[in-house]
């Protein structure tokens, strides 16, 4: 081959390079120009990455409440890589999307493929009709008569904890990590609740369910980066096959799950206050009615134990974590939540209160509720257009648009909240679980796809705080104003948060 040829095909590559990169140019410019097209305000985006810059340097968290002062209105475009994604920051426009006109944004946006069971085929993912089916069979697991027998195991656990606070945190004067220690409260609290394993790790026992627990509740750099992806860019997780679970985690959880099956089955034990018994009950229903081609029963059963014991475990561990570092700077909140609670014992000559009883604590509901608001775990609710949707006389939604719901905006807008930056839990006082008629209170999302173990991680927080505080005071030990974690996609305190136990 002569040089003369050598330099042609050179050229000719060249000339290929430039003329590809022309293109992607006018592709992006197209796609970037979106919002712009159809008179809609929006983030203005960075090629290839969109919107996406803040990851891995600021929380989403940190995103969604930064994004709702340069956009003060009802809703707003964004682009997540090359994905337009309409963001909603009024309550009425989220009513609309989350319950009036659910038909039309009946699934997630989030999805990590069908190389992930364990992710993809949770309640907290999956896609319809499986979604419809599963809530329907999965709702009785969260009655108020099995969340009594419940309350009885967090309870023993909550017992567990003051005493670990003692031995631990006061006797050997360790400094705390709020996060960690609810972390081993609610990982009991799931072992004790699903499996029905008696093994407690505040007793400093070895846990089957802490050595995956454990690695849930760190935010390292991978674990952001891979969640970021699977919630935020989700064709990217599903072509990188990322996972919720690691590979070792998802073989944990099997091997654990269909061990105690087994357990079970050898000794004909039926344990009905753990919801593992409800989910062999329900295997049984789902081989009848799946159909051919669906995804395994086994893989649909196991992701459903996968996600309660994630779920629970970390949101409620974060929301206690926040509620005694607000307490620890509001002393006349907490003497006020201390006097409901002793007269409560005092009143129903009780050692522990009990589920009925935990109800009526008004006030510590309301500091429960207080701090869902100002510290939602979740900072956006995600939805994905299925049909062409008219938002209003100037905007059709277009079917496959993702629409966010940005929490935050509803959360900390003073029409809603005066003194939203301010920890207030009179807000919510004499306020039943109807508060959310006017979907201005988000913590759990709303509609058809609102969060199934709500109550479950309610009682859970009530029963530790019950017993905790009445044998407690809590004193500040970090300063108030404490950065996320930068890696997480949920809400997440930088260092786990501390304070100072003082006993009563």
């Amino acid at each position: 081959m002569g040089v003369a040829e050598n330099i042609s095909i050179f050229n000719c590559l060249i000339g290929l390079l430039i003329t590809s990169f022309i293109l992607i140019c006018l592709y992006l410019r197209k796609i970037y120009s979106y919002w712009k097209d159809r008179g809609i305000p929006y983030e203005k985006p960075i090629p290839i990455i969109g919107n996406l810059g803040f990851i891995m340097r600021r929380s989403v968290w940190d995103f969604c409440y930064e994004i709702r002062n340069r956009h003060p209105r009802d809703y707003f475009g964004i682009f997540l890589a090359w994905t337009p994604v309409l963001m909603v920051q009024s309550p009425e426009l989220a009513k609309r999307i989350l319950s009036k006109d659910f038909e039309y944004f009946p699934d997630r946006y989030l999805y990590s493929g069908f190389a992930d069971p364990l992710g993809s085929l949770n309640l907290f993912t999956v896609k319809n009709p499986l979604w419809k089916k599963l809530r329907y069979e999965l709702s009785p697991m969260f009655t108020s008569l099995k969340l009594k027998s419940v309350t009885e195991l967090m309870n023993e656990n909550a017992t567990e904890l003051v005493k670990k606070i003692k031995r631990d945190y006061i006797d050997d004067n360790k400094v705390v990590n709020l996060k960690e220690l609810f972390s081993m409260y609610t990982s009991d609290t799931v072992a004790y609740s699903v499996f029905g394993i008696r093994v407690s790790i505040l007793n400093d026992k070895p846990s089957p369910l802490w050595n995956i627990t454990s690695h849930m509740v760190k935010w390292t750099f991978w674990r952001g980066f891979e969640f970021s992806l699977i919630f935020l860019v989700p064709f990217m997780a599903t072509l990188l096959r990322l996972q919720f679970f690691s590979a070792a985690a998802t073989e944990y959880i099997k091997n654990l799950f269909w061990n105690v099956v087994k357990e079970r089955n050898i000794t004909k034990s039926s344990k009905e206050k753990d919801l593992l018994n409800l989910l062999i009950k329900l295997k049984e229903k789902l081989k009848d009615s799946v159909e051919p081609g669906s995804p395994l029963v086994d893989d649909i059963i196991l992701a459903q134990a996968a996600v309660f014991i994630l779920g629970s475990v970390e949101t409620s561990s974060t929301t206690l974590s926040y509620i005694l570092h607000e307490l620890s700077y509001h002393p006349e909140v907490q003497q006020k939540l201390y006097n409901e609670i002793s007269e409560a014992v005092k009143l129903k000559e009780k050692d522990v209160l009990e589920y009925d009883d935990l109800l009526e604590l008004k006030y510590l509901t309301a500091c429960i509720y207080e701090t869902l608001r100002k510290y939602a775990s979740v900072a956006y609710l995600d939805r994905l257009c299925i049909n062409d949707y008219k938002l209003d006389d100037n905007f059709t939604i277009k079917k496959g648009t993702p629409v966010f719901i940005n929490v935050l905006a509803i959360h900390y807008n003073e029409k809603y909240y005066p003194e939203p930056e301010k920890w207030l839990p009179e807000r919510f006082l004499n306020k039943s679980d109807s508060i959310n008629t006017d979907f201005t209170f988000l913590p759990f999302g709303e509609g058809p796809r609102f969060c199934i173990g709500k109550r479950y991680g309610m009682m859970q927080i009530r029963a530790s705080l019950a017993q905790l505080l009445l044998k407690y005071k809590v004193e500040p030990a970090v300063p108030y104003n404490v950065k996320t974690d930068p890696h997480a996609v949920i809400m997440s305190p930088k260092d786990g948060l501390s304070v100072k136990f003082v006993p009563r």
